[in-house]
């Protein structure tokens, strides 16, 4: 095959001489290229055959001018291509220069036997074949030559050297020359495998190495990646687990849906670190998902069509989601065919994954939440989890805002049905609840409001380190002017007084009406008692001057006594008690002064202690006992009931007051077997009325607050009425009102459970505590006593009627009869009567009877007229 048989003269070379073409022939493509650019380079055209037979072919054909060829070679050998180059009739001259790997001596003999011009061995010089090439191209010059004498001329390198031996003197030369070669040859060859082994084996464990360096390098990748992978995961849970902590904050806090959803989307968006957020609602009617609330890259929600059609905008995740009511998870948003119509708007966003979870309300799925992410496969199952708990948690405070909606519609629409049928009722209850916490006659703060108040302040004093002055102040002879001017005077004295204190004291003191013509200033923050005397003084003077009360003029004096934090005592308790301790004192001292605790008031209370170790005695001598005071019912005019006031007949003191000696029976604990006694004996007494034929009346006993707080309480009761054998509706129990509020959810619970026993239950001294509607309307209770402090005033004081007519009326609304208790006069019994008040109780009727006494009033079946007629 002819390579560049034209070529022209290399660069200097005459173009009137004629190329000189050779012929390369060899099997190895390495060598044949080599050769083709060494002799190109000199201007010699180059053909080129890879075997013996195409060689013949292109010599017969081309003529070449030289041949250079391998001799090893398939089929044919080069020794033979020489041979049948000899052998042609027109090449048979053609110079031939045999090319080998001198392993053989032979060789050179075969080379010359087969008619060889020249025998190169491998490797070679460049120069050495250039050389030789040219000197046989070029007519013999510089090649060996026989003289006609015998003589060889040799040029090799361009020197000559006439060699004078004979031929066979030279052949030997030759072949021992190429003996040394081809031995140094076997030595390099065998030197060279051994290299080229040791290369092989070096390369094979290059090899080895490399490749266990590329897998542990492959190993370390893959466990770099998986461990960033890992930390990407963890990263992206706890962000959305700080969306799921955001989430139930706003759930627990948002109260309106709209703010719901964006404060949804922006915890999204600002703690998940997601590329978009929005919330679609749908609109039931057109199937279409609306925009609710969005934030993040919101613009790719511009001109967005999303609805539940059967088209592709209705098919993708949002839709689905929604139509499934799940969750609806795409981590492959550019490659989803779910999401393709919208491939390209959200490559332009940089979206890689969504989330579209959907949101329920009570149970109907009305849109969905949708989340957008920045990276493929962003979703692992913890978040889909993570995801499903927020939309059960959204779909619940959906839940719950609907409900909550619904409850304010209700209540909206029975507030504005009841609004005109209430007015009244609540004006009253306004009332009262004014009542719980102010003096009527005064309007100044009542017991419960000053306990409050002064505990707030003694907090105040203690966090200070400061000090603080309880002052107690009793009228001199203002009993005197009650019974001789009447209550109407005396309630206009006391409301003149109240505002002479409110004008004399400092704006952050209190001031407050105990009852009666009790008062207690508290003095706040003060900085010695020198202090408290200053304003004591001025007190005494504000309230000793003349009082003009309805042309009738008036003087009054006061009786003070102080208590000082923390000298006199650390609790509200301990203040009011030495205070009062102190005021007695003034008045005991000639009244119109005033006195500082000191424990030498303290003697005073060594008489207590006595009259405490006789009451606990009390019982085992059977000392205590009942009276029983008739409850009138107003219709009928029959004696319904009658109520257990306990007696005490003391051996040295005689009669002692219910009001001296049960204030010592709460404190020392007394009143628990006091009160089981009470209850017993008016059980006893009960059945034994009834055994006798007088007919079924309830019987009405006082419960103290401890026995109230009882838990062996309702066991009790359930033990007398079984061991009596009175039917537990024939027994009622009063508990005071302040009793009830002290904790009154408790109050509650006890009331039920003893209402659920049978017996009837009454609030007792009604008005003088304080009562919450909320609460009064929940406690179980059958009846309203009107304390007699409000009874007594009510055919002389507008305001007392006021209160007692306000009192039956919010009982009557509440479904609970009315008690009046201290009924004295016709007038007071007309005023129930009209009213409707429902039973009467008081000297007006009878004055508390022993036992034997009842029977006989039973007896003689008295009817006041005022009944009657």
């Amino acid at each position: 095959m002819p390579v560049n048989p034209d070529l022209p003269a290399a660069q200097g070379q005459d173009l009137s001489v004629r190329v000189r073409r050779i012929l390369i022939v060899d099997d190895s493509p390495a060598q044949t290229k080599f050769l083709t650019q060494v002799l190109a380079a000199q201007g010699y055209g180059v053909l080129v055959s890879q075997s013996a037979e195409e060689a013949l072919e292109q010599i017969a054909e081309l003529s070449p001018d030289l041949v250079i060829s391998d001799i090893l070679m398939p089929e044919m050998d080069g020794f033979e291509l020489c041979r049948r180059i000899r052998g042609l009739d027109q090449m048979n001259s053609l110079p031939v220069i045999l090319l080998t790997y001198l392993n053989d001596p032979t060789h050179v003999l075969h080379s010359l036997e087969a008619g060889a011009n020249y025998f190169i061995t491998k490797p070679y010089k460049t120069e050495l074949l250039l050389s030789r090439v040219c000197a046989l191209l070029h007519g013999g010059e510089g090649c060996c030559q026989v003289r006609d004498n015998g003589e060889v001329v040799c040029n090799y390198y361009g020197s000559n050297y006439e060699i004078k031996a004979s031929k066979g003197h030279v052949i030997d030369l030759l072949l021992a020359t190429y003996e040394l070669a081809s031995e140094k040859n076997q030595e390099n060859e065998a030197a060279q495998e051994d290299l080229r082994k040791l290369n092989e084996e070096l390369e094979t464990r290059v090899a080895e190495r490399t490749a266990a360096l590329n897998d542990t390098i492959c190993e370390l990748r893959q466990e770099i990646s998986e461990r960033e992978s890992a930390e990407e995961c963890v990263k992206r849970l706890n962000r959305l687990h700080s969306v799921l902590s955001e989430t139930s904050k706003a759930v627990a806090h948002t109260k309106d849906r709209g703010s719901l959803f964006h404060d949804f989307c922006s915890i999204a968006v600002d703690q998940g670190c997601f590329k978009l957020a929005w919330v679609g609602i749908l609109d039931q009617p057109s199937g279409v998902i609306a925009v609710a609330a969005a934030c993040g890259t919101t613009d790719y929600l511009e001109d967005l069509t999303v609805s539940l059609d059967v088209g592709a905008s209705g098919n993708g995740p949002t839709g689905q989601a929604i139509r499934e009511g799940t969750q609806y998870i795409c981590n492959d948003f550019l490659g989803d065919a779910v999401t393709r119509p919208w491939h390209k708007r959200g490559a332009a966003y940089g979206f890689r994954a969504s989330a579209s979870i959907a949101l329920k309300q009570e149970g109907h799925v009305i849109g969905a939440l949708t989340l957008y992410a920045d990276k493929k496969d962003y979703f692992d199952q913890p978040q889909i989890e993570l995801l499903r708990q927020m939309g059960a948690d959204i779909s619940f405070a959906l839940g719950n805002m609907a409900r909550e909606e619904r409850r304010l519609d209700v209540e909206r629409a029975l507030l504005e049905e009841t609004t005109q049928r209430m007015n009244e009722q609540e004006l009253h209850e306004q009332r009262v609840e004014y009542l719980a916490h102010y003096d009527m006659v005064t309007k100044l703060p009542n017991r419960f409001s000053l306990m409050a108040r002064l505990g707030q302040a003694l907090e105040l004093a203690k966090r200070f380190s400061s000090r603080l002055a309880v002052i107690f102040i009793d009228l001199d002879r203002f009993k005197n002017i009650n019974d001789s001017l009447g209550h109407h005077i005396g309630d206009r004295l006391l409301f003149q007084v109240a505002g002479r204190l409110q004008d004399t004291i400092r704006s952050a003191d209190i001031v407050a009406r105990l009852g009666g013509d009790e008062f207690v200033v508290v003095l706040p923050l003060i900085n010695s008692n020198i202090s408290a005397a200053h304003a004591v003084r001025k007190i005494q003077q504000t309230l000793s001057q003349g009082y003009t009360v309805e042309s009738h003029e008036l003087n009054i004096t006061p009786s003070i006594g102080i208590s000082v934090y923390p000298t006199d005592g650390e609790t509200v308790q301990e203040l009011m008690k030495h205070a009062d301790l102190a005021m007695y004192h003034a008045k005991s001292a000639g009244r119109n002064s005033y006195q500082f605790f000191t424990q030498e008031m303290n003697l005073t209370v060594q008489a207590r202690l006595v009259l405490e170790s006789d009451l606990r005695t009390a019982l085992e001598r059977d000392e205590l006992m009942l009276h029983y005071q008739p409850q009138i019912d107003l219709k009928s005019g029959d004696v319904v009931g009658v109520e257990a006031l306990l007696r005490w007949r003391h051996p040295v003191r005689g009669a002692v007051a219910p009001d001296v000696f049960i204030p010592v029976a709460e404190d020392t604990g007394l009143i628990l077997s006091i009160g089981e006694f009470a209850l017993k004996s008016a059980c006893e007494q009960l059945a034994l009325w009834i055994s006798q034929g007088l007919g079924p009346l309830r019987m009405a006993v006082n419960l103290s607050a401890r026995q109230f707080k009882q838990s062996n309480l309702p066991s009790l009761l359930a033990d007398i009425l079984a061991a009596t054998g009175v039917a537990a509706h024939l027994l009622e129990l009063e508990i005071t009102e302040s009793s009830a509020m002290d904790d009154p959810n408790s109050a509650i619970l006890h009331l039920r459970t003893l209402r659920e026993m049978g017996v009837k239950l009454a609030i007792d001294d009604f008005g003088t505590g304080y009562s919450s509607l909320s609460y009064l309307k929940l406690f179980p209770v059958n009846r309203l006593k009107i304390d007699r402090s409000f009874v007594r005033g009510i055919d002389t004081d507008s305001e007392d009627a006021e209160i007692a007519a306000a009192t039956i009326t919010l009982a009557h609304n509440l479904g609970k009869e009315v008690v009046a208790e201290g009924v004295e006069t016709e007038a007071q019994c007309r005023f129930l009567k009209g009213q409707q008040c429902d039973i009467l109780q008081g000297y007006f009727f009878s004055e508390p009877l022993s036992a034997a006494g009842i029977a006989s009033y039973l007896a003689a079946n008295r009817r006041p007229p005022t009944l009657v007629n």
